[in-house]
């Protein structure tokens, strides 16, 4: 728990006496707060916030020593699960807050921030969610310390409730964000080609918004959203339907497009991928996959690679059915058979629009360039040709897993 503060007096002569009274109320809270008795100590601390001038250090060193006070006392009765004896203390606590020059002192700020989110955590492990998710929000708007985001992130996923843009940031409003069209993406899916043509074709930023890749799972990073929250952009990245994925796009306004690609093909195409040494991973070691002959590259795929493209279909399947986001679904093999018509849609889901024709030349200056296009062989149906019948079955048999999806999407 968070130290109560003492705190020392230098006054004109004619405070003096209202100053020792103040003084004599806050020992009293304090020794009553090391004997235990915290709903005592919180009269005295209360007594001493009346004596002390609006707007003086002395009342948010007496304030936080009333939190202090107050978070031992609802402890208390949470232990004992009495919970409804909590609600008369919530309006007071709830309404505390600091005032005066301490605010920019950012040791007692975050000081104060602690107890408020210690405070939360108690409701937290009460699961009284919606509790813990106010003060939570609180110490956050006090002091925006990395790890009260956890909790937040834990709060929020219990009770469902939308993250708010001030939950992440005090720098701008929702007025204020500008247009992101976000691609969420299985690998091998034709999503480097469809975000290059998105930001040719709107002239946005090019934001990947991840803190880095490579091995990284493709974790939303919040730096990155702050930093570019005011811009039109485009990201591509291969993120599923977490907790504070969703959370962070719910409070900077992303609806995402989901793209996916057949299962089959998508193995094939992870083959020629890795084997053409473009990439490190964590699930196999580099100079021993380039040792294995094909049949033994797609079994390490199948095992380690493809479980991922199940969890995320279902993952953000799972967030549009509890209504979550918004997101707009869109497979490969759609895509290639109608790029124009695509990039349409997408913009169209975006509230934008463009010329077909700008869309088609800049599809074609796209395709003509091989590091911007990045399309394998750019057709369908090769996995089934490729693999074999019991890696095929071994693929479908990971949906088994996941009863309540439908991964039609994928070819099964």
């Amino acid at each position: 728990m968070t130290k109560p503060q003492q705190f020392e007096l230098s006054v004109e002569d004619e405070q003096r006496e209202i100053a020792m009274q103040i003084k004599a109320d806050v020992d009293r809270g304090l020794n009553y707060l090391e004997q235990n008795q915290p709903d005592r100590a919180i009269l005295a601390f209360k007594l001493a916030i009346e004596k002390s001038e609006v707007g003086s250090n002395v009342r948010d060193i007496v304030t936080h020593n009333l939190l202090t006070a107050y978070r031992k006392r609802i402890e208390e009765l949470l232990k004992a699960e009495e919970v409804a004896s909590v609600n008369r203390y919530l309006p007071e606590v709830s309404a505390l807050g600091l005032s005066s020059k301490m605010a920019q002192d950012k040791i007692f700020r975050g000081k104060f921030a602690d107890t408020l989110k210690n405070l939360g955590m108690d409701f937290f492990q009460a699961r009284q969610h919606e509790a813990a998710l106010f003060f939570i929000r609180k110490a956050i708007a006090i002091e925006p310390c990395p790890s009260y985001y956890i909790d937040l992130t834990n709060a929020l996923a219990w009770i469902k409730s939308p993250a708010k843009l001030a939950d992440y940031t005090k720098n701008y409003t929702e007025r204020d964000i500008g247009q992101h069209i976000f691609v969420t993406c299985t690998p091998k899916s034709g999503s480097t080609f469809l975000k290059n043509v998105l930001v040719a074709v709107t002239d946005f930023k090019d934001v990947f918004s991840v803190y880095a890749a490579l091995q990284n799972e493709h974790e939303l990073y919040l730096p990155q959203f702050v930093k570019f929250g005011k811009e039109n952009k485009v990201t591509q990245q291969h993120a599923r339907a977490s907790e504070a994925n969703i959370q962070m796009m719910q409070a900077f306004g992303v609806r995402p497009i989901v793209l996916v690609r057949n299962i089959f093909d998508s193995t094939v195409s992870l083959l020629d991928f890795y084997t053409k040494g473009f990439t490190f991973s964590t699930f196999f070691d580099k100079d021993e996959f380039l040792a294995f002959d094909d049949a033994q590259k797609i079994d390490l795929l199948i095992e380690f690679a493809i479980p991922w493209y199940f969890q995320f279909v279902a993952s953000w399947q799972r967030a549009e059915k509890e209504g979550r986001l918004e997101m707009m679904w869109l497979t490969y093999e759609e895509m290639i058979a109608d790029k124009v018509s695509t990039v349409e849609k997408v913009l169209e889901f975006n509230s934008l629009d463009a010329p077909r024709k700008l869309i088609a030349e800049k599809i074609a200056e796209i395709e003509a360039n091989g590091e911007k296009n990045r399309f394998n062989k750019g057709v369908a149906g090769r996995g089934k040709a490729v693999l074999s019948e019991a890696q095929k079955t071994r693929i479908r048999n990971l949906a088994k897993h996941f009863p309540s999806t439908d991964f039609r999407l994928l070819g099964l």
